[in-house]
């Protein structure tokens, strides 16, 4: 070793030594030299030693390792860090902007940030600069229309991230945004929530971006045509963007949601709603495809598509100050550490300006009960023509349907409408046909009736229908008929009823540190009450609290097969803290089934309010929220629909009442408001008895 060594020592007035001498000395590969001396590869002590020692023999650096020391020793003197943004006005920019400032000054460098706003002038004169400036390295954030391109970084011999998009020709790390996935997430979101006349307004001219691909895919899988009259593109200006809104809202039928695409069209589309008296989201859900930092305190607060600029931040400059550490450049055609291309996910934060439309059981948006309204007159033609109703309830065992009969009978009171009849079918298909049957030949002007099961009493529904009785619907449509065979069907809001249980449970979970929970849903398919209001439900956990995991859900068709399905969900998912419940009578069974398993710590959210779950609630039990049907106010709803139905008035096909979220410290109070009527002292002393036990 020491001959050879001493060889290639004499060779060097000839020239100097190369990789290939240095692993010659050391026996070692040349490839091993190379991880060495770039540190690209791990390298076992020994033969690190070994190449250290070739090299301190030689009486000069070889040319090879020179270059690298030197290359590196600049870039760690050099003490800026350009931010170069395609749009000073970009949101998403400007908070990868602000993030990146902090960490490039706690690095100990000084960040320079400009903006060359698609102008290929400003983007020169910068270009100018750069070549003046001892830069350490670059974060940019080119633009889709290609005015950054890699003719600018000719010739700059630092590391480079791009941000957004990619240069042609130009080799370096790359960040991208998946818009698509953003955009997708947040225009299924809609279509989940009833929403399908979307709108979209975005700044660029073309709906080319992934952004709108993502609107168009969500669409396409929903099987929603898209409508160019609700694609506004090109909005540059804020009186643009104010424009299109008054171009959509305009449309025959109005979109009933909007996505804004760009920081740009925000505010104006925004203030264009205030103006004009625009609820938003009662008349028009609103979903930003970027997440300002003001989104939260807006009313309501805006729901966005975040794309994480933090993480975008942080990336950026663990990439840009590895390869500053490691002497490293961009657009090499062979560099030391391959170039990588990321995808960072975005996140959608769901929050108030976007709601559920409840829809009927023809997907009819839910009306509300407030355009009913009768004038003296009218109210004084139907006292003289002295009309008789009858009333078929499934089941009158709950305080739900008396409080129904209660409302409707206040109303017809005043109306001077007789009620001659009022039925239990107890739950049985078979016994509320031939109550029908009944009710039928007394042949009464009215017949207000929810159904037992939508199949086994469609025949007897169908009878009603064809005869001079008219029919009101509570909550559920037989089969067979469709709305001209009925005045109107009138029900909870379920959409808002599921949604309102579902953020009951979430909020209450994430409060208790609370991860896993279960889902017990209404399996009766054709119920398209309770299949829209537990897939609310469902889909406000798995979309607003991703922190949350459903684990384990079952499906029953009837209140008895609950405490069953209860014992072999929890044997099955033993980890469940928490559990939504449709509604209150199967939350009992559950109830029952989880003290026998001595699991009474499970949290419960359903919906109905009755005694029985409220003394839960009120004992401080497994029940923490209830969202509660308002049945007084539906009674009073279905009455004012028949009465407008005998005069002839066309109302809504589907009515949709409110409903209230209860948790045991405003019990007392909904009670009174529900129930109309002070709540019970047996309520009153367990909720004071527990308050002090607290």
């Amino acid at each position: 070793m020491y001959n050879e060594s001493k060889s290639i020592l004499s060779r060097r007035t000839k020239c100097m030594a190369t990789i290939k001498d240095v692993a010659r000395i050391a026996g070692v590969s040349v490839s091993t030299v190379s991880h060495v001396v770039n540190g690209t590869r791990y390298v076992s002590p020994e033969k690190v030693q070994k190449v250290e020692d070739a090299i301190r023999q030689l009486d000069e650096l070889p040319n090879f390792i020179a270059k690298r020391s030197a290359l590196k020793s600049k870039l760690s003197e050099s003490r800026y860090v350009l931010i170069l943004l395609s749009k000073k006005r970009s949101l998403f920019q400007n908070q990868v902007k602000e993030k990146l400032e902090e960490i490039v000054e706690q690095k100990g460098y000084i960040a320079i940030s400009l903006a060359y706003d698609l102008d290929e002038d400003r983007l020169a004169a910068i270009r100018a600069l750069a070549g003046t400036l001892d830069l350490a390295g670059m974060v940019a954030f080119p633009d889709r229309e290609g005015v950054l391109s890699g003719a600018f970084f000719k010739g700059l011999q630092f590391p480079v991230v791009l941000i957004g998009n990619p240069v042609d020709r130009f080799a370096a790390d790359t960040l991208l945004p998946d818009t698509f996935e953003g955009s997708y997430r947040a225009v299924r979101h809609l279509i989940k929530n009833g929403h399908e006349r979307i709108a979209y307004l975005c700044e660029s001219e073309v709906c080319g971006t992934q952004r709108f691909e993502g609107y168009r895919k969500a669409l396409e899988d929903s099987g929603i045509a898209l409508e160019k009259v609700l694609v506004r593109a090109g909005l540059k200006t804020e009186a643009l963007a104010a424009e299109a809104m008054a171009q959509i809202v305009a449309a025959e039928p109005a979109p009933t949601a909007v996505v804004i695409a760009d920081s740009l069209p925000l505010i104006p589309a925004i203030r264009y709603g205030i103006g004009h008296n625009i609820a938003v989201p009662g008349d028009l859900s609103v979903v930003s495809l970027n997440d300002p930092e003001w989104a939260s305190l807006t009313t309501p607060e805006l729901t966005c598509v975040d794309k994480q600029p933090r993480q975008f931040a942080l990336s950026a400059a663990d990439l840009l100050f590895r390869r500053i550490d490691r002497g490293e450049i961009a657009n090499l055609s062979s560099p030391a550490h391959a170039y990588c291309t990321k995808t960072l996910p975005s996140i959608l934060n769901v929050r108030n300006s976007t709601c559920g439309i409840g829809r009927g059981p023809f997907g009819e948006r839910a009306a509300g009960a407030g355009g009913l309204a009768l004038s003296e007159v009218e109210k004084e033609k139907i006292r003289q023509k002295q009309y008789t109703a009858a009333i078929s309830f499934h089941y009158t065992g709950k305080a739900w349907m008396h409080l129904q009969e209660k409302g409707i009978k206040k109303v017809f009171d005043e109306l001077g409408i007789s009620i001659i009849a009022v039925t239990d079918a107890h739950f049985n298909a078979a016994l509320q046909c031939k109550q029908l049957e009944s009710i039928k030949f007394l042949k009464p002007d009215l017949l207000i009736s929810i159904p037992v099961d939508t199949r086994g009493t469609a025949e007897a529904f169908r009878s009603i229908a064809d005869s001079d009785t008219r029919l009101v619907l509570i909550t559920n449509v037989p089969e067979g008929l469709t709305p001209k065979d009925y005045i109107s069907c009138i029900s909870v809001n379920e959409r808002a009823h599921g949604d309102s249980m579902g953020r009951g449970l979430g909020e209450y979970m994430v409060r208790h540190g609370l991860k896993y929970a279960g889902l017990i849903c209404h399996g009766e398919q054709n119920f398209f009450a309770t299949k829209q209001r537990d897939g609310a439900a469902e889909q406000v956990l798995t979309e607003e609290y991703p922190e949350i995991r459903v684990c384990g859900k079952v499906n029953f068709l009837t209140e008895v097969d609950v405490y069953q399905k209860t014992l072999k969900l929890i044997g099955m998912y033993p980890e469940i803290q928490a559990l939504y419940v449709s509604w209150d009578g199967p939350a009992l069974e559950v109830i029952k089934a989880l003290t026998e398993l001595e699991r009474t710590d499970i949290a419960i959210v359903t919906g109905d309010l009755d005694y029985a779950i409220a003394m839960q609630m009120a004992q401080g039990g497994m029940v923490k929220m209830i969202s509660a049907q308002c049945p007084y106010e539906q009674g009073e709803a279905i009455a004012m629909v028949a009465a407008n139905g005998l005069l002839g008035k066309a109302v809504p096909s589907f009515i949709g009442v409110e409903p209230i979220s209860i948790d045991r410290e405003n019990l007392l109070k909904n009670w009174k408001a529900i129930f109309k009527e002070d709540p019970p002292a047996a309520l009153r002393n367990a909720i004071n008895r527990s308050t002090g036990a607290l």
